[in-house]
């Protein structure tokens, strides 16, 4: 029987980049797997022009299906998780559109920024796998952070001037804080605010995780 696969990415070109690419080498090592990559248009934008290009008609197990985003009141900002939780009925009926008696829905990869969708895995009794288009050393920070707040209330966010340096498992070395990227320090944006968003830690105890680095991926 036929394997399927449901990649939801984020629909920032980078993230839909290292999404395919991952799409392309796990098709690579099994005849049977096909995959089908959901794409959740951002609010008011047209991105079709870098999703068409990543695909091509010689791809026959490699499909995408890019999902109509949920009605909401044009004047009425939302953030970016409420809008993704919005699209979960959305996605349900796209996976349901796939089903077929010749392949077997096997699970969901999802990019760490639509952790909400792994609630539609649930639904269909799918495990959920979650894809991570940096590196493992800035994943590392990233859980390092999380792990610093979720233990000791320490947040990165509020130091002050007198903490110059911070110890990191993944790295060699202190890390000058001065350093740390904006998406380190922000609580409103960036990858810990996606950690800190994920409910009951799913995205650190879940089922696992692929990580990315530029056009390579591991397991």
């Amino acid at each position: 029987m036929k394997i399927e696969l449901v990649f939801i990415p984020a629909a920032e070109i980078g993230h839909l980049r290292s999404t395919v690419e991952l799409a392309k080498q796990l098709l690579n090592e099994d005849d049977r797997l096909s995959i089908t990559v959901l794409i959740i248009p951002r609010p008011s934008s047209d991105d079709s022009d870098h999703v068409t290009p990543l695909f091509t008609p010689s791809q026959k197990r490699l499909r995408h299906v890019t999902v109509s985003a949920a009605d909401h009141p044009p004047d009425v900002p939302l953030d970016p998780q409420t809008y993704m939780d919005n699209q979960k009925p959305k996605v349900r009926d796209a996976v349901s559109g796939l089903l077929d008696p010749t392949r077997r829905l096997a699970g969901f990869v999802v990019d760490m920024f639509c952790t909400s969708m792994m609630e539609v895995a649930d639904e269909f009794g799918v495990p959920t796998y979650m894809m991570y288009t940096s590196n493992a050393a800035f994943l590392g920070i990233t859980l390092h952070l999380q792990l610093m707040f979720d233990e000791e209330r320490y947040d990165v966010s509020e130091l002050d001037d007198s903490v110059n340096e911070l110890e990191f498992p993944c790295l060699t070395r202190p890390y000058p804080v001065k350093c740390l990227p904006y998406f380190f320090t922000s609580k409103q944006c960036g990858d810990v605010a996606a950690l800190r968003g994920a409910e009951d830690k799913r995205v650190r105890d879940g089922g696992g995780a692929w990580i990315g680095g530029g056009d390579t991926e591991v397991l």
